[in-house]
C-alpha cells in the first residue's frame, strides 16, 4: 500500500572534463549519467508520483545558486531545474540540452549547496515533505576542499537527509568495471587504471556513505534496475464485514484485494499542454428506430423486452427492480466447510483473489479469527462462503483457504462456479490407445527435461518462509508486465520524438523475457533427448482426385481412368446434386441465366431473357417490404450486363419500360427508387450501336418523378360509405 510520503529529491549532477572522456564511439560517464538521471525521472514520471526532484549541475562555466551570492566561493555550481514535480520538460532537459564543461567544480561544494536548497523548501511554511534525498552522480575526477567533509556530515545528519552515490564501481563493493552500458552506445570502453584525484575522491566519499549511512551503486548495477517503469501505487480500503459462521458467531474481518489483473489506465482525461484545465471528451447517445428514416426515440420511452416464442414481452423499470435479487447487506456468510482436496484449483474463477485478515481494532475478535484459521489449516478443510460486496450487487459463490505465516495469518477468498459455469470435456485416453501410447523411455526423457527446467536452483525444495532468501529464478511478485512496461517506453519516445518511428523494445525487457540462463544451458541435452525419441513427421497433403479416383470408376475400355480436374475448379456437393440446368430456377437465377446464355444466341437467348424477367417480376411483387429487392437488383443488373454484351438492347429496353409501369401501378415504387439510386437504366446507342435510345433519353428515363410510395388511394369526392357499398354489388 502506498503511503502518504512526499520526497524531497536533489540530483547533482558532475558535468566537468573528467566526466566526457571517452575513446570515440563509446559511452562517457557524463552520457551514462543522464540515462540514470532520466530513468530515474521517468519512473517519478509513470508513477505518478508526489515527490519534487530538483536538478543541480556542477562543472558549468556560469555560477546560478544562492549560496554563491551570499557567500565567497561556491562558484560553477547551477540550478538547473528548481524543485517541483517530474515532467516532460525536465526529461527533455537531462536528455538533450545538458552540455559537457572544460571546468571541474568541487562536489562538496554541489552536496552543500542540495543540502541548502533541502533546507529552505523542508522549513518553509506549509511544507508537506516528510523526507529528503540527495542524488551525486560523478566519477569523482575533479578537485575537492577535503576541509567541508565534517561540515557536510553534520549537515546530512541534522536534516536526516539521505545520500546517494552513482557512479563508477567503487574498489572495496568487490565489482569489476563491467557496468551496463548506456541507451546511446552498444558497448562499454576498455577499463584504464583511476587517477590519483579519483582514488582520493572514493576514499572521501566511502568516508562520507559510512558515516550517515548512505549508499552506492556503480552504473552497471542500477541501470539494469531502472530500466522498468513502476505503476501508480495505491493505497487500498479494506473491505469490512463480518465473517458470519451460523446465526450467533459473527467475526470482524477486513478484506484486502491480494490479487488483481492489471489494466492499462483509461485515456478519456487528457491535459491540453501549457494549460492547467483538464479536458474530459464526452460521447452522445442517442436511440433510433430500424427504418428508413432512422427515426430517433427517447430513452424515457425505450422499455427493455424479453423474447418469449413470437412474442416480446415488456418489462419495466419497476418491474426487473422487484424481480432484482437483493442482500440485507454486505456478507460473508459461511454455507459448510468441505476438505482441500474437494475444490480444484482449475475450478477458481473470478478476476482477483482477496485476502481476509482479523479486524485490527477488535482484539477479542482478533483471537477468534485466529482461532478459526488454525482450525481449519489442522483440519485440513476450506470453507464455501456466499460474499455480497454490496446490497445491491449479485452474489458470489466461493471458498476461503487458510494461509498462515510466520508474520501473519488470513484466509484467501477463491471464487467458484455456480453449475451454470461448469463445463465438461471429455478428451480421449492416450493411455489406452496403443498408438499414442508413450515408452518407458520417453517417459524418462520428459521427467529429466521437467527436471532441467527446476526454477528453484541448486536447492529444489518446496517454498521456504518469507523472511528467508531462497534460490528460486524467477519470482513472479518481482516479474513487471512487459505489456505495459513497452506501453510506458511507447509513450514516452513519442512524447519526446513526436515525429520518429516507435522504438525497438528495449534490450533489458527483450532479456527479462528469456529464460533464465542457468535454465537454458542445463536443458539443452535434454531437449535434443526429446527431439530424438518424439519424431515429427511432416504429413503430407492429400491431391485433390477426381470421381473415379473416390469411386474407382474405370471406362467400360478397361482403360485407365481419365486425367483429373484442374485443382482451381470449384465442385461442391450442391453443384454435384443440381444436376443439369434447364431453366431460370427461383433459388440462383442469377447463376442460372448466365450458365445457360454462355453459348445461347438469337432465339434462345430470348428464350432465356424472358424467363429471368419473369423471375424480377415475381420477385419484386411477392416481396415482403425489401425482402427479395437485391436478388431481384442483381437479376436485373445480369440481364443488362448479358443483353448489352449479346447486342440485344432492345430486349432490356423494353422490358425496363415495361417495368417502370407495372411498378406505378401495382404501388412497389420502392423498388423504382432502387433502381434510380443504382443507375440501372437504359441501354443508349453509346453503349450499343444496335440501341434506338439516345444517351439524353436514357439520362432523362431516371430524372422522371417517382411515384409516390404505397400510398392508399384517396375517397373520391362527393362519394360516401353507400356508394361504395352499391359499387360492390
Amino acid at each position: 500500500m502506498a503511503g502518504k510520503d512526499k520526497e524531497a529529491i536533489v540530483i547533482c549532477l558532475d558535468v566537468g572534463p573528467m566526466m566526457n572522456q571517452a575513446p570515440p564511439g563509446f559511452c562517457s560517464d557524463l552520457e551514462t549519467a543522464c540515462d540514470v538521471i532520466s530513468m530515474i525521472l521517468q519512473r517519478k514520471l509513470f508513477s505518478e508520483s508526489k515527490d519534487e526532484v530538483c536538478l543541480v549541475l556542477f562543472g558549468t562555466p556560469d555560477t546560478a545558486n544562492k549560496l554563491a551570492t551570499n557567500h565567497d566561493g561556491y562558484f560553477n555550481i547551477t540550478e538547473a531545474k528548481p524543485m517541483g514535480l517530474v515532467d516532460l520538460d525536465l526529461i527533455q532537459f537531462v536528455k538533450t540540452e545538458i552540455q559537457p564543461s572544460n571546468i571541474s567544480a568541487d562536489f562538496f561544494d554541489a552536496v552543500t549547496v542540495a543540502m541548502d536548497i533541502i533546507h529552505t523548501v523542508t522549513t518553509a511554511a506549509g511544507s508537506k515533505f516528510t523526507s529528503s534525498r540527495v542524488i551525486l552522480c560523478s566519477n569523482l575526477g575533479g578537485e575537492f576542499s577535503q576541509d567541508k567533509e565534517d561540515n557536510i556530515v553534520q549537515a546530512i545528519k541534522d536534516g536526516k537527509t539521505e545520500i546517494n552515490f552513482i557512479g563508477p564501481p567503487l574498489d572495496d563493493d568487490g565489482h569489476t568495471d563491467e557496468d551496463q552500458p548506456g541507451p546511446s552506445t552498444p558497448r562499454k570502453p576498455p577499463k584504464k587504471p583511476k587517477t590519483p584525484q579519483q582514488n582520493l575522491g572514493e576514499k572521501k566519499i566511502k568516508e562520507i556513505l559510512k558515516e550517515v549511512e548512505g549508499d552506492a551503486f556503480s552504473f552497471g548495477d542500477v541501470i539494469p534496475l531502472l530500466s522498468f517503469f513502476e505503476t501508480k501505487p495505491v493505497r487500498q480500503t479494506p473491505w469490512k464485514c463480518n465473517l458470519e459462521i451460523g446465526n450467533n458467531l459473527k467475526v470482524p474481518v477486513c478484506g484486502y484485494i491480494r490479487v488483481k489483473e492489471a489494466s492499462a489506465k483509461s485515456w478519456k482525461s487528457v491535459y491540453e499542454k501549457g494549460a492547467n484545465k483538464e479536458y474530459t471528451p464526452k460521447g452522445v447517445t442517442s436511440f433510433h428506430l430500424n427504418d428508413e428514416e432512422e427515426t430517433e426515440v427517447e430513452e424515457d420511452d425505450i422499455v427493455e423486452g424479453y423474447r418469449y416464442g413470437s412474442d416480446i414481452i415488456p418489462i419495466s423499470k419497476v418491474d426487473k427492480d422487484n424481480m432484482a435479487y437483493k442482500l440485507p447487506g454486505k456478507m460473508l456468510q459461511v454455507l459448510g466447510f468441505t476438505k482441500t482436496e474437494n475444490v480444484k484449483r482449475q475450478q477458481y474463477m473470478g478476476r482477483s483473489v482477496f485476502v481476509f485478515v482479523a479486524d485490527p481494532n477488535d482484539d477479542h475478535g482478533a483471537v477468534a479469527f485466529s482461532a478459526i484459521v488454525n482450525a481449519m489449516y489442522e483440519a485440513n478443510v476450506v470453507a464455501i462462503v456466499r460474499r455480497g460486496a454490496t446490497a445491491r450487487s449479485q452474489p458470489k459463490l466461493g471458498c476461503l483457504v487458510p494461509h498462515i505465516k510466520a508474520k501473519y495469518e488470513s484466509l484467501l477468498f477463491f471464487e467458484l462456479p455456480f453449475a451454470e459455469d461448469l463445463r465438461t470435456y471429455t478428451f480421449a485416453s492416450i493411455t489406452q490407445n496403443p498408438k499414442f501410447q508413450p515408452s518407458d523411455e520417453q517417459l524418462k526423457a520428459v521427467d529429466h527435461l521437467i527436471d532441467s527446467m527446476d526454477l528453484m536452483g541448486e536447492k529444489g525444495e518446496g517454498e521456504e518462509d518469507d523472511d528467508e532468501e531462497d534460490n528460486e529464478l524467477l519470482k513472479p511478485k518481482e516479474m513487471l508486465n512487459p505489456v505495459f512496461q513497452r506501453l510506458y517506453q511507447c509513450l514516452l519516445h513519442r512524447a519526446l520524438n513526436q515525429n520518429e518511428s516507435l522504438p525497438e523494445i528495449d534490450p533489458q525487457l527483450r532479456d527479462s523475457l528469456e529464460r533464465p540462463q542457468a535454465v537454458a544451458a542445463s536443458s539443452c541435452e535434454a531437449v535434443d533427448e526429446i527431439k530424438n525419441l518424439f519424431k515429427l513427421e511432416v504429413v503430407k497433403k492429400a491431391d485433390k482426385g477426381t470421381a473415379e479416383d473416390v469411386f474407382g470408376v474405370v471406362n467400360q475400355n478397361g482403360d485407365a481412368p481419365a486425367a483429373p480436374a484442374d485443382d482451381n475448379a470449384d465442385v461442391s456437393m450442391a453443384d454435384m446434386a443440381q444436376g443439369t440446368i434447364t431453366e431460370v430456377g427461383s433459388v440462383n437465377p442469377v447463376s442460372d441465366f448466365q450458365a445457360l446464355v454462355k453459348n445461347a444466341d438469337g432465339p434462345t437467348f430470348q428464350k432465356f431473357c424472358k424467363q429471368l424477367q419473369k423471375r424480377i417480376e415475381q420477385l419484386v411483387l411477392e416481396s415482403f417490404g425489401s425482402q427479395f429487392f437485391k436478388k431481384a437488383m442483381d437479376c436485373l443488373q445480369s440481364l443488362r450486363t448479358e443483353s448489352l454484351q449479346k447486342k440485344e438492347s432492345e430486349t432490356f429496353n423494353v422490358f425496363l419500360t415495361d417495368l417502370k409501369q407495372k411498378l406505378k401501378t401495382t404501388h412497389k415504387t420502392a423498388f423504382w427508387n432502387k433502381i434510380c439510386s443504382d443507375g440501372v437504366t437504359l441501354i443508349s446507342n453509346t453503349e450499343c450501336t444496335s440501341s434506338t435510345v439516345s444517351s439524353e433519353d436514357s439520362k432523362k428515363f431516371l430524372e422522371e418523378d417517382a411515384p409516390p410510395q404505397d400510398e392508399e388511394m384517396a375517397e373520391p369526392e362527393g362519394e360516401s360509405a353507400d356508394n361504395l357499398l352499391d359499387m360492390m354489388d
